[in-house]
Formats: structure tokens, C-alpha cells, sequence
């Protein structure tokens, strides 16, 4: 059973505002921003306070949501203000060619609701993942701060409408849609961020500075390999050479020493030497 409590919190709907969101809305469909409803209830939200519905106060005025009424009864809960409470499953923007076929609102460039608004997935029972539903935020410069996934929220917004959906497995899937005026965070899980994705400036600026420092750290690496390398390679000739010297002069003090005297021609005094050793 719906709660019908009064509410004055929030802005009004007229009762022009009213028939216009009954008459341009239709539920248990894929139709989501076509609807002359969605920007009834954007332009009522952009009037809004933001400490309208915060802590204890908020949930004074506005009653929990009821989902099987809405379900059962989508038209007569339709415009009505609830206090939601939840955990984050998803935060982005919407519409993108991420996640539709389009980049902007079907009514987009009114200053009012700009191009996008940013949409939060809530699941509303944390036994039970099928409890979901979604919060649509008029946000037009995409400045909301969003909290870290699975974090517990409340939230104050109308009611909009039923949107039915292909899930991942192929099924419909049905969506209780809203439309928020105001948002805080009761339990934070994660350090918090804009709505805003990183933009592809600042990717390509991270990897450069990424691939410049392993590169740096690389090539230190190996300088100092090579250096220590370099080194022990030196000392080994060095050694060699030593060692060959000592031997040559042994021979020519062995020569000297029989009464030999060996060519000042290094090659015939190699050939001198050569034959001695083989007499020997």
C-alpha cells in the first residue's frame, strides 16, 4: 500500500505540469528520454534545494517508496516525491554512445537540463540484487559529486516511470525510474568523484609521464649493468695481458740466462722460441 503523506519540501507541480506527465508518459517500455514527462519533472527538479530532503528532516516529509504499488499502479504514483535509500551499483552519464545510440537528450540545449543527466543505479535491498532501481539527476554541467560504488545513499525524487529493458542475459528487466532533486551520502565506501570521466587529454598525459619514468628507470638499470660489466671485462684483459708480458719475459731471461740470444725481430725471436720448445 502507497503511503500518501503530504509533502512541501519540494517545489510543486502544477496542475498543468501534472497532465502533461500523465498524458507524455507510458510505461513498461524501452522509451526513456522521448517522453514530454522526463522534462516535467528535469525543470521541477532544477528548482530544488539540495538540503530539501537531507538527514532526519527529509525523512519527516517524504514517505519511503512502495515498489509493488508502483508496479501495480504506475499512473496513480507517477509525480509523487519519495525518500530512497540504497546502495550505489552504477554512476554515469546519460545518454552516451556508451550506453545508447545517441550522445544527448532527445530535447537537449535547454540551459535548463543540458545535453545529459547523470544516472545513478541503486539497489534498494542488499539481499536481493534484483531490488534496483534508477535515479535520473538533472545535472547539466555534470558537477555532482559521486560516491564510491556500494556506498549507502538517500535520495528525494519523483517518481517517473516504469522502463522495461533487455538485461544481460537477454530477459526484460524492469526499471522503477526517478527523477532527483536532491542526493547525500549516508554511508561513504570509496573516496568519492564528479560524474565527469577522465577526459582523453588527461589519459594520454598519465601514460606518457608512465612510459617516460619506466624508461628512465630502465635505462639506469642497464647503464649500471653495462658500467659494472664493462668493468670486470677491463680487469680480465688487463689480466691477460699481465700475464702474457710475465711469460714473455720469462722466456727472455730463460734465453738470456743458456747463453741464447734471441733476434730483435719479434717474429724470429717468436720462431726461436717456438723451436726450443719443441726440442724440449
Amino acid at each position: 500500500m502507497m503511503l500518501a503523506v503530504p509533502v512541501f519540501a519540494a517545489p510543486q507541480l502544477s496542475e498543468s505540469d501534472r497532465q502533461r506527465l500523465a498524458d507524455g508518459t507510458t510505461d513498461r517500455d524501452d522509451v526513456l528520454d522521448e517522453q514530454d514527462g522526463l522534462y516535467v519533472l528535469l525543470r521541477n527538479a532544477s528548482t530544488w534545494q539540495g538540503g530539501d530532503f537531507g538527514g532526519d528532516a527529509g525523512a519527516a516529509v517524504a514517505p519511503p517508496p512502495d515498489y509493488d504499488f508502483f508496479k501495480a499502479d504506475p499512473q496513480a504514483a507517477r509525480g509523487n516525491v519519495y525518500l530512497i535509500e540504497g546502495w550505489l551499483a552504477q554512476a554515469d552519464r546519460y545518454p552516451t554512445t556508451d550506453n545508447h545510440d545517441r550522445n544527448a537528450l532527445v530535447r537537449s540545449g535547454d540551459p535548463t537540463w543540458g545535453d545529459q543527466v547523470t544516472r545513478w543505479t541503486l539497489v534498494t535491498n542488499e539481499k536481493d540484487p534484483g531490488a534496483t532501481i534508477i535515479v535520473l539527476f538533472n545535472d547539466p554541467r555534470a558537477q555532482m559529486t559521486v560516491p564510491g560504488a556500494e556506498s549507502k545513499v538517500r535520495v528525494a525524487a519523483r517518481f517517473y516511470k516504469l522502463w522495461t529493458v533487455n538485461a544481460v542475459n537477454g530477459k526484460p528487466f524492469t526499471y522503477p525510474v526517478f527523477v532527483g532533486g536532491a542526493a547525500e551520502v549516508v554511508v561513504e565506501q570509496n573516496a568519492g568523484a564528479t560524474s565527469k570521466a577522465p577526459s582523453q587529454k588527461t589519459i594520454m598525459t598519465l601514460a606518457i609521464v608512465l612510459v617516460a619514468g619506466a624508461f628512465l628507470v630502465i635505462r639506469y638499470m642497464l647503464n649500471r649493468r653495462g658500467g659494472a660489466g664493462g668493468s670486470q671485462l677491463r680487469d680480465q684483459l688487463e689480466a691477460i695481458r699481465r700475464e702474457r708480458e710475465y711469460y714473455e719475459h720469462e722466456e727472455e731471461l730463460n734465453a738470456e740466462a743458456n747463453g741464447e740470444v734471441l733476434p730483435e725481430d719479434p717474429a724470429a725471436a717468436l720462431d726461436v722460441l717456438r723451436k726450443k720448445h719443441e726440442k724440449d
